[in-house]
């Protein structure tokens, strides 16, 4: 969304909060392989349907290499496009995600594309935590990310 607001040159918002982002539906991250069984999100091929991203792309199609190249499309997967000018974000991620590299590469070239402006991205990474760990509001981890979210939001809109 935030491509389409900056490429129609349409007001963004002030801020960010992405929470176990998606941000590269090729799931190209070695993370997909090292934290399975960590995580609860299912590490199954491209060829399997209830792959997570077979699930939107192509339900029932047989997988080719150039439906993978189509997933490389920035309004589907955000790592792929230009991240600059971006208003400040806050990254929360679990270290158990299956998303786990994907994130990290996500943040480093939204930083690298936004250099001029450091802190406009914050990565926070919660110890042994899955795929959206704020959904399990009863757990610590849970509460101080949303802590945090509190205070990026309040710092965000100065108040």
């Amino acid at each position: 969304l935030l491509m389409i607001l900056k490429e129609m040159s349409l007001p963004k918002p002030a801020g960010l909060v992405l929470i176990s982002p998606w941000v590269d539906s090729t799931c190209a991250g070695k993370s997909w392989t090292t934290n399975q069984g960590l995580d609860y999100l299912p590490g199954l091929s491209f060829e399997d349907p209830f792959h997570p991203t077979r699930l939107f792309y192509a339900a029932g199609t047989p997988f080719s290499k150039s439906m993978h190249e189509e997933l490389k499309c920035p309004l589907v997967s955000p790592i792929f496009g230009d991240l600059s000018g971006m208003p400040p974000m806050l990254i929360q991620m679990g270290e158990y995600e299956l998303l786990s590299d994907d994130i990290h590469a996500f943040a480093a070239k939204a930083k690298q594309q936004n250099s001029h402006n450091p802190g406009a991205v914050q990565v926070e990474v919660y110890s042994k935590m899955p795929h959206v760990f704020v959904i399990f509001d009863f757990m610590d981890e849970a509460q101080q990310a949303f802590a945090s979210f509190g205070r990026f939001v309040r710092a965000v809109f100065g108040n």
